[in-house]
């Protein structure tokens, strides 16, 4: 067995705690063992921190010489009951100098009962004398759907409410570190709530909901600059932090990046639940690679230059413009295949404005007998051919404004009646629902209604509690009993 052992890795991963196991496995009345029975009592002395022959030190708070001469003078002293004395020194890294050369004299020649656990989160600054005399283990950042599962469990025992996407946005800010991750599920308890929902967690972080992320890189990629400034203006007006912000586009674009190189061969690259790395993969199919690598760049040169202007909104302003009227071009190599994809979709606007004018009679008369004829024109048409009609629909809106389809898709159809609409958001969801209820969204909605079902309809929007099924599909409802699954989201390819 080593005399010294050095755990090496990122913060709130596990490094005192494994220490701690550690301590057990040598001190344990069965041991030395590889699994401590956790009830004797040195076990549970050293659960409790009461243990004499454990002694934690923080490196940080005793870093100095005098510090490290005490330890030397009493690891000399036979432990009083277990069979080791056993240092455990957190952040060893912190120490002076002459306090590791100091340590180092111990380390060379350390008494047979005498066991040191040093923990670090930078190895690197660990003098290679002392990583010389250590066995050496590195813990790696926990993924986020293990973090995921461990809070799921506890708030199960807590019985505490949470949803699926909260927990989600708790790993994620955790980035890597269950101990961050308790903490911020312990202060979201603190609220006093009934449950926590993904709403809380990125309020209180103050952090970008990942729908804003989706819904403003598919805007981008549009090419609906006016859909993503105002997205943009929403967030900031919210508080978000705009620094995070433009490290989460940076994060996202690199994410859809990885997908586009390898899809899901390459998905272990992406830290992320297997829902949205699906999702990350379909957004990357719908942008080009030179559109991507170009969105990158401009990202991270809007962050480099906000250290001159000390502000990000008008770098990152000037990125979206960029990316949205020709930014692709400026760069040689990644413009070329950039600018077909991107002038696709700016002349589906036009060539529904253009008509107007030659057809100026037909929507004056539709327009004038649709108030009173909708309903009636509408008494035929059911929710249930709605829904079977609805993809079409969305990828028909897709096609003439890519932003109002991307706030549709979080929706669903809830009711239809006398002519009227509803189309149902969940309360995770109200932000979309709000763009979506925008004048000329609603409009175009109605217009491709009554293009595709041939009467005039009335759409508005509302909160429901749970989205309606979408798939009544025979096969679909079949392929679900038999393997007892449930649909978690629709993707089309159209």
């Amino acid at each position: 067995i080593a005399q010294a052992f050095l755990f090496c890795g990122p913060r709130g991963i596990g490094k005192t705690s494994c220490a701690r196991i550690l301590a057990k496995s040598f001190n344990c009345q069965d041991g030395p063992t590889l699994a401590p029975c956790g009830t004797c009592p040195a076990c549970r002395e050293i659960t409790n921190g009461n243990s004499f022959d454990v002694i934690e030190v923080d490196g940080a708070s005793n870093r100095g010489i005098d510090e490290v001469r005490t330890l030397r003078e009493n690891v000399k002293f036979a432990p009083a009951y277990g069979r080791y004395k056993i240092y455990i020194v957190d952040e060893v890294h912190m120490l002076t100098t002459e306090a590791f050369n100091a340590l180092l004299k111990t380390l060379e020649e350390p008494p047979a009962h005498v066991k040191f656990i040093f923990a670090t989160t930078e190895a690197n600054k660990v003098p290679a004398t002392i990583l010389s005399r250590c066995q050496r283990f590195d813990f790696k950042r926990i993924a986020i759907e293990v973090i995921m599962a461990n809070l799921k469990e506890i708030c199960g025992k807590e019985h505490l409410k949470t949803e699926e996407s909260a927990l989600f946005a708790i790993a994620k800010a955790a980035q890597g570190s269950m101990r961050d991750a308790l903490s911020i599920l312990d202060q979201l308890s603190a609220l006093g709530q009934e449950g926590i929902d993904s709403k809380d967690v990125y309020s209180m972080l103050g952090i970008v909901e990942t729908e804003l992320l989706f819904g403003l890189t598919d805007a981008l990629a549009a090419n609906d600059c006016l859909g993503v400034l105002n997205v943009f203006n929403e967030i900031i007006e919210r508080g978000k932090d705009i620094k995070q912000l433009g490290k989460d586009l940076t994060e996202h674009f690199r994410h859809m990046m990885i997908m586009k190189i390898g899809g899901q061969a390459l998905g272990h690259l992406v830290d992320y639940p297997a829902a949205v790395k699906q999702r990350l993969h379909q957004q990357s199919e719908n942008v080009t690679m030179g559109r991507i690598l170009n969105a990158i760049g401009l990202f991270i040169e809007a962050q480099e230059t906000s250290r001159i202007m000390e502000t990000l909104r008008m770098p990152l302003e000037l990125a979206f413009a960029k990316l949205t009227y020709g930014g692709a071009p400026d760069t040689a190599a990644a413009g070329s295949p950039a600018k077909p994809a991107a002038a696709m979709p700016q002349p589906a606007p036009r060539q529904i404005v253009s008509p107007v004018p030659a057809a100026k009679h037909v929507p004056a008369f539709e327009h004038k007998t649709a108030q009173p004829q909708g309903p009636l024109q509408a008494q035929g048409i059911t929710l249930e051919r709605i829904r079977q009609d609805w993809n079409a629909l969305t990828h028909e809106i897709s096609r003439r404004k890519m932003s109002a389809a991307t706030y549709l898709q979080d929706g669903a159809p809830y009711a239809c009646k006398d002519g009227k609409l509803t189309i149902g958001f969940t309360k995770d969801h109200s932000f979309q629902m709000e763009c979506l209820s925008a004048k000329d969204n609603i409009a175009l909605i109605e217009k491709v209604l009554r293009e595709r079902l041939g009467a005039g309809m009335i759409v508005n929007v509302k909160i429901i509690e749970e989205l309606p099924a979408q798939q009544e599909e025979p096969v679909v409802k079949n392929v679900l009993e038999m393997f007892g699954g449930e649909v978690v989201k629709e993707w089309h390819n159209e």
